[in-house]
């Protein structure tokens, strides 16, 4: 494989998935770049980073480093404008969720893409924990239908932690665009891409908090009439591990979770998490994917989780916000 000199830009919780697995490859981590100084000094010291170069302006740190890749880690409503920015430079680009947070950040990336060979990836990283490769697997031999459940806790602190958190203009939306984006993907994954949704979205216990939904009701139908439904909330009073779980044509039902895997209540698969950097619902899947990534642009194939991939569950949330309990088409 090529080695890769690759850049990260911004210094918050998630980064440390990223600065774990370029470590521990054969690429370089080149420089970092985070607003607050504090940020990126903290991350050299917990990574052990020596003398690399940290920056406050992502720009700069493009134009002096050039790096072959660029990883963004920084607020929703920054990814468009970063991976616009990085692949007019012609630099590989792998960003966290979400990829844009409005159709026009949508059409901003397509325009850049279709300029540049760079290549665009997204951290769908739960595509490639074990058993949610292993669902999709039993569900290709048919499912009558199923849904998900995603419900965590998320109080005021949470929300009153950054400036941009619970807002439409930065986060782009509440519990659907940041807690359940991941379960989400993984049910269009598994399932298909749907065609209509009925959804409703509501504020009930994080009203005057935040602005945006902590509660979502869906109903999703395939081309063919199969039905998904799919709830989620932050208003829970703990963290539970986001579901799945499906009718199987065969008359079995299946359930998964990172972890877990069962059939009819039997263990098929299950796992204890190692190596998890961070949040235990984040998963393990940030390594592999990285590698596949770089994997990717080493062979010059196609990387999965490219923008037309990344940006289907985006485009179901908007889905949803747009229903209002309407019907719609996709």
């Amino acid at each position: 494989m090529k080695k890769f000199r690759i850049a990260i830009v911004g210094c918050g919780a998630i980064c440390g998935n990223h600065i774990k697995s370029i470590l521990s490859s054969e690429h370089t981590l080149c420089a970092i770049c985070d607003i607050l100084p504090e940020q990126t000094a903290r991350v050299k010291e917990k990574y052990e980073l020596g003398d690399i170069p940290e920056y406050r302006d992502y720009i700069e740190m493009l134009e002096r480093e050039k790096p072959d890749s660029v990883h963004i880690c920084t607020p929703h409503y920054l990814h468009a404008e970063m991976i616009c920015e990085a692949l007019a430079r012609d630099i590989n680009v792998l960003c966290e969720k979400p990829l844009f947070i409005n159709l026009e950040q949508m059409e901003k990336i397509r325009k850049a893409k279709e300029k540049t060979s760079a290549y665009l990836g997204v951290c769908h990283q739960n595509r490639y924990e074990e058993n949610m490769l292993k669902l999709r697997e039993l569900l290709k031999d048919g499912f009558l239908g199923g849904g998900g459940f995603v419900l965590w806790k998320r109080d005021a602190a949470y929300y009153n932690s950054a400036e941009w958190r619970g807002t439409w203009d930065k986060e782009g939306g509440g519990v659907m665009i940041n807690q359940a984006l991941h379960t989400l993907d993984i049910l269009q994954w598994v399932c298909g891409m749907p065609k209509y949704v009925t959804a409703h979205t509501f504020c009930d216990s994080l009203k005057g908090v935040i602005e945006v939904e902590d509660t979502a009701i869906a109903r999703f139908e395939l081309e063919d009439g199969r039905a998904m439904t799919f709830f989620a909330t932050n208003g829970g009073g703990c963290d539970l591990k986001p579901r799945l779980e499906f009718k199987l044509t065969s008359g079995q039902t299946v359930t998964a979770t990172n972890k877990l895997l069962t059939v009819d209540s039997q263990i098929l698969m299950g796992k204890e998490q190692e190596n998890c950097v961070g949040k235990d619902v984040w998963g393990t899947g940030h390594g592999k994917l990285i590698n596949d990534f770089y994997s990717a642009i080493s062979e010059g194939r196609r990387f999965e989780l490219d923008f037309e991939e990344g940006s289907k569950v985006v485009r179901l949330i908007l889905a949803m916000y747009r229903s209002n309990g309407e019907r719609i088409e996709i």
